[in-house]
């Protein structure tokens, strides 16, 4: 379907991101993440413990945490015009 020249283009539009641990305890990169963890701090964590740590870090936090202006506010402030 394309779009009619008369009608308005959509704004820069917000997607779902979901962390899953699944996805996260399979991904290629976690070796590299625990080398660089191991370089920079100095100690080794196992895979288990990176995952968790990860999944703590990236964790989502709701609008209810931020009033509706913050969030537009620091979106736009990502996405200027």
């Amino acid at each position: 379907m394309e779009a009619r020249s008369d009608e308005a283009e959509p704004g820069p539009q917000l997607e779902e991101v979901v962390l899953r641990a699944s996805h996260l305890a399979s991904s290629q990169l976690l070796p590299y993440v625990r080398l660089l963890v191991r370089l920079i701090e100095g100690f080794e964590l196992s895979r288990r413990e990176l995952v968790e740590l990860l999944a703590r870090a990236l964790r989502q936090r709701g609008l209810a945490f931020r009033s509706r202006r913050d969030y537009v506010l620091a979106f736009l402030h990502q996405h200027p015009p």
